[in-house]
């Protein structure tokens, strides 16, 4: 006998989105293997080198989209590897500043030379539909921010490079 499940559109809608996206990051994360550099740490030093200045442990927690402390743990391993510097927090209280080092620059160089399957996988879809997506998703991303985030996705610096303004919505 067959589970008798109903879902909403949507419920439904969000598990085609979930499995969609865990589809693309596997096929990214395969694709990345030969670099060395795993995706969490090619999204840190995206995130840094996206911010385009020292960067709060915080900030990085919400590019990240993980909790402070998870986010803080990754990044004091980052700094033993030598891929990420700490300047700052000397005084207390007050931030500690990452920026991205040369060994860092080059793996994130590494994590990148290898970046065509997105692309590939997106190809399926014409312009025209991927301009719907994105402004479907835009809308998706905003008004879930507004039901469940403090913040946007992204500080206000990388936020406004990607044209995806940086603060809590007012719809």
């Amino acid at each position: 006998m067959e589970p008798d499940i109903e879902m909403s559109n949507g419920q439904y809608l969000f598990t085609l989105l979930g499995t969609t996206f865990n589809a693309v990051m596997n096929a990214r994360k395969k694709e990345m293997e030969p670099s060395g550099v795993s995706m969490t740490r090619s999204q840190v030093l995206w995130g840094l080198k996206g911010m385009g200045r020292a960067t709060t442990v915080a900030e990085i927690a919400q590019i990240m989209g993980r909790d402070y402390q998870t986010t803080s743990q990754l990044l004091k391993r980052m700094e033993r590897e030598g891929l990420i510097g700490r300047h700052g927090g000397g005084r207390k209280r007050s931030p500690v500043a990452l920026v991205i080092t040369p060994k860092g620059e080059e793996a994130l160089q590494r994590s990148l030379e290898r970046n065509e399957v997105v692309d590939e996988i997106m190809s399926c879809l014409s312009s025209d539909e991927r301009d719907y997506l994105i402004a479907c998703l835009h809308k998706l991303r905003e008004k879930a921010v507004t039901k469940g985030a403090l913040y946007s996705p992204f500080p206000a610096p990388m936020a406004s490079k990607l044209g995806m303004g940086g603060g809590p919505s007012t719809d």
